[in-house]
């Protein structure tokens, strides 16, 4: 009779256990709540947006750096690498 309460004392504490762990998730923070489709399409937008952005920045300092025709041979180098990055 002992034996099968101490046992079953254990089994409440594992299963008490169990369920906070569940509840809190890892660490004790709460799991974090899953990104809706609309969060997912605006973040890849902005995503798409910065890119697009960042091309144009990319394009723009390509035309201003070989836009010349008679260059010098450091203004050469700057337009190979500003076309590198393009």
């Amino acid at each position: 009779m002992e034996l099968s309460r101490t046992i079953g004392s254990m089994a409440l504490g594992l299963a008490v256990a169990v369920a906070a762990v569940y509840t809190l998730g890892e660490d004790g923070i709460q799991p974090p709540v899953k990104e809706t489709i609309q969060k997912k399409l605006e973040t890849k937008e902005a995503q798409r947006r910065a890119a697009v952005a960042e091309q144009k920045r990319r394009k723009a300092d390509f035309a201003r750096h070989c836009s010349k025709d008679d260059m010098t041979d450091s203004e050469r180098q700057a337009c190979r690498a500003a076309y590198r990055r393009l």
